[in-house]
This record gives C-alpha cells, sequence and structure tokens, in this order.
C-alpha cells in the first residue's frame, strides 16, 4: 500500500519529457508513448501522455504554458524514442483532481498531445510533404 504523504508518491522522482512548442514549452511527468496500429489509410496515430508539470491551476487559459487545441510541436526528445521534429499536434489537458491532502507536486492535469503520420505497406514512413 502507498501512503499520500511518501516520498514516493511524488512525481518529482519520475521520468520528466520536455516538448518545446512554437507557442511554448511543456514538461511532462510521467509519460507514455502509444502508438495505434496503421488504419487503412497507413495513419498511424501517436498519443504522449503524461502530467502537466510546469504550471499552475489551468481554469484560466491565459496560464496555459500551451493553449489547448491545435498546436505546433517544434522538437520532443522523449527517451528510448525518436526525436519528433516539426508536427501540428492537438493539446488537451484534463483535470482529475488531486489526492486528499494535496500533496501531489502538481495541479492534476493529465496532458494528451496526439498526432498522426503515415506509413507505406512495408512501415516505411512516408515524407510530410508527399500526405
Amino acid at each position: 500500500m502507498q501512503f499520500l504523504q511518501a516520498a514516493e508518491h511524488r512525481i518529482g522522482h519520475t521520468d520528466h519529457a520536455t516538448l518545446v512548442f512554437a507557442e511554448g514549452v511543456l514538461v511532462i511527468a510521467d509519460w507514455e508513448v502509444t502508438e495505434h496500429a496503421p488504419d487503412a489509410d497507413g495513419r498511424v496515430h501517436v498519443k504522449v501522455r503524461g502530467w502537466l508539470a510546469n504550471a499552475g491551476l489551468l481554469e484560466d487559459p491565459h496560464t496555459q504554458p500551451v493553449q489547448e487545441g491545435p498546436a505546433h510541436l517544434v522538437r520532443a526528445e522523449l527517451r528510448g524514442h525518436q526525436t519528433v521534429t516539426d508536427r501540428q499536434v492537438h493539446v488537451d489537458y484534463q483535470h482529475v483532481g488531486r489526492p486528499y491532502p494535496s500533496n501531489w507536486d502538481h495541479p492534476g492535469y493529465l496532458t494528451t498531445i496526439t498526432w498522426a503520420r503515415r506509413v507505406d505497406s512495408t512501415g516505411a514512413p512516408i515524407p510530410e510533404d508527399e500526405i
């Protein structure tokens, strides 16, 4: 059983990723990357999801590091994955609250960044200008 007051409950000891956008910078903690199998058109949908680590409360859209919705991802280096550069993505924030007594070192926003890329029948990537 993990106690809410224990030090290991905090995201400070988890892997952080920095995603640089044209609009700002997102730092997400305890992140994961999910890639779906290609659909009939060869689109592979990719999702990076983690806890927002560099923001306060997001009720005011002016305090968001990157506005929710469409955004331009300039660069993202995710350990164990190829560097992602120059992508049109979609950013979502989901407020999931805080555990009692509100002792996480982040405000409880699950952040999801999604995009699609295309591959041919052999699995080789199709350059963006050909899509």
